[in-house]
């Protein structure tokens, strides 16, 4: 078996794109990375698993060349991209701390702050939905950290900076995250020295204080962690607001279904993320010889594991075309894997799950759908698509009526 050269897409093209390419076969190789590209939800929820395959670690910096700095010595002290052992510990003791009980407490500030974007936006007779609530999850993160309020915009700022970095970068682009990375290496060191000295009600006390069997992340380990929640928070969640929101934007039913009964929320986020996600691939890296697709794939091969087609896989889902807002409701739903699966499961799931449902409840308590509706067409012909980390719609212009 051969493979099939793959040319990529993403805006709403993408889907398209995705079937044409699973109906050919189970695999093909990107034409931008050479990366192999698995289709198939089976296929990608087996490999996630395998211990075969290990996370992208530095394959994409190899690519771009990019062998020295800062940026390349901090990325490779990430969680993200550490593996086996390394891995497990940075894990095991970054979750002693980032627990669903901490993310439920901060439930309330994340749904008073888009409560309050949205209230603005009515005052103001409408505007960009996307603009209006941007800012959210970055905030919501950040105070679950323990960023004073002055410096979260600060911290905004690295972030839309260093989002890239999980993907392919043009040279301005690694410039810029360059001295990102050293800034906000500086503003989390002073941070912590604060806390050395007066710990808080916040992550970064918790990653000072977690310990297990006489194990603590050194200082250095502490700074990389934060930075790697801010980072890895950021660009995704707010992504796939926008996301969720022109899903929602284009079936009002679902809306007036979620204002009627709000403990819908977290079956209608995942259902958005599944129909319309903004994180498309998990990029994974061969660490031992292995077939994939009917191919020998050697070491040191990328391969994108696509949970965007996974996610409309037809011998999966039922009515995979079609959004069905209630569907995470059914007993026999399968299993998102827009958040990876397997030893590097995104550890901030709940986190983003949260914020969403919070964001998307608050749209609805306003009106989305209703008496805020979109100010133009809204289909796939008139919508821009940008891509950072995630995939999202550029603006979603609306007016209230």
């Amino acid at each position: 078996m051969t493979d099939t050269m793959l040319e990529s897409t993403y805006d709403e093209r993408l889907h398209e794109w995705y079937r044409a390419a699973r109906t050919a076969g189970p695999a093909g190789v990107a034409a931008d990375t050479g990366a192999v590209v698995v289709l198939r939800y089976d296929d990608i929820e087996r490999l996630s698993h395998d211990p075969r395959l290990e996370g992208v670690g530095l394959t994409l910096f190899d690519f771009l060349g990019i062998g020295d700095g800062a940026l390349r010595s901090w990325y490779s002290s990430l969680m993200f991209t550490n593996e086996g052992d390394a891995h497990h510990r940075l894990r095991r003791l970054a979750a002693r701390v980032f627990t669903p009980r901490s993310v439920e407490r901060h439930r309330e500030l994340a749904g008073a702050l888009a409560a309050e974007r949205m209230e603005r936006l009515v005052a103001d007779g409408g505007g960009d939905l996307v603009a209006a609530l941007v800012d959210v999850p970055i905030t919501v993160i950040c105070t679950l950290i323990g960023v004073p309020d002055e410096q979260i915009s600060d911290f905004i700022q690295y972030g839309d900076a260093l989002s890239p970095v999980f993907g392919l970068m043009d040279p301005e682009q690694v410039a810029v995250a360059e001295r990102a990375v050293i800034d906000l290496t500086h503003a989390v060191e002073a941070m912590i020295d604060t806390r050395l000295s007066q710990r808080g009600d916040d992550l970064i006390s918790g990653l000072l204080d977690a310990e297990e069997q006489g194990d603590r992340l050194t200082h250095d380990e502490v700074v990389t962690m934060v930075g790697n929640l801010i980072v890895g928070g950021h660009d995704t969640t707010s992504g796939q607001v926008s996301c969720s929101l022109l899903t929602l934007m284009r079936h009002p039913e679902a809306l007036a279904a979620l204002r009627a009964d709000e403990s819908l929320a977290g079956a209608v986020v995942n259902e958005t993320i599944r129909f319309e996600p903004s994180i498309t691939i998990v990029p994974r890296t061969v660490r031992e010889p292995i077939e994939i697709g009917g191919v020998d794939r050697p070491v040191g091969s990328m391969v994108f594991l696509a949970s965007a087609s996974a996610s409309r896989d037809e011998d999966v889902w039922s009515e995979a075309e079609t959004f069905r807002p209630a569907r995470f409701t059914e007993p026999d739903a399968p299993k998102l894997l827009s958040f990876g699966s397997g030893p590097h499961y995104c550890l901030g799931a709940a986190l983003a799950r949260m914020t969403m449902e919070e964001v998307l409840l608050a749209a609805a308590r306003a009106g989305l759908g209703d008496t805020i509706v979109a100010d133009g067409p809204i289909d796939a012909d008139h919508i821009e698509w940008r891509q950072i980390l995630g995939r999202s719609p550029a603006r979603l212009p609306v007016t209230v009526r």
